[in-house]
């Protein structure tokens, strides 16, 4: 069902006329709601909860950014994931930029009293295009490693609709081997 909103939520945004994009900008906030859904062998947690991001170029094309995810997960669990990372981008075409990524990522989660944590390193690579004036898409292939857990490597969809020429409606896919988020958010462009 949640993906049946985003689809539909996507598909809408599409349809409403926007701004057109003239080259694609890597510093931005984004704020997002987060839906989050864990399936590990017998055992299924979902949780709902909120996420903040930023990133900022630091010269031609590179940038540095980080962010923050807190969310309440069933049985009273409490998770929070903060995230370091530094990319590399280089454009194709007018439209298509290359992306890669490196970054540190630390995850805690916590039930009453106790609490337990890891972290660990990621490196993702992918495109980011534009399908229209005013409509986005990044497609990635992203692998975490962490310390005291297991790596995992997944798929990571980014939509973004232009509203305005520096505000945009976003959303966000993380399919991986045992979790999946999905994010709709306000993307910031300074």
């Amino acid at each position: 069902m949640k993906r049946s909103i985003l689809c539909a939520t996507a598909a809408a945004l599409i349809a409403l006329p926007g701004v057109s994009l003239a080259e694609f900008n890597y510093t931005h906030v984004d704020i997002s709601l987060v839906d989050i859904e864990f399936d590990v062998g017998p055992v299924s947690v979902d949780g709902d909860g909120f996420a903040v991001s930023g990133a900022f170029t630091v010269a031609d094309s590179f940038f540095v950014g980080g962010s923050y995810h807190d969310a309440d997960f069933d049985f009273s669990i409490d998770g929070e994931i903060t995230r370091i990372f530094g990319g590399y981008f280089h454009p194709i075409r007018d439209d298509l930029d290359f992306i890669a990524t490196f970054g540190f990522i630390d995850a805690e989660v916590g039930i009453g009293p106790f609490s337990a944590g890891d972290d660990g390193l990621t490196l993702g690579g992918g495109v980011r295009v534009a399908l229209a004036d005013s409509v986005e898409l990044d497609a990635m292939i992203e692998y975490i490693d962490l310390d005291r857990g297991s790596s995992d490597t997944g798929a990571v969809v980014r939509g973004r609709y232009y509203f305005a020429d520096t505000i945009a409606v976003s959303g966000q896919i993380d399919l991986g081997k045992d979790i999946e988020t999905f994010r709709i958010g306000v993307r910031f462009e300074f």
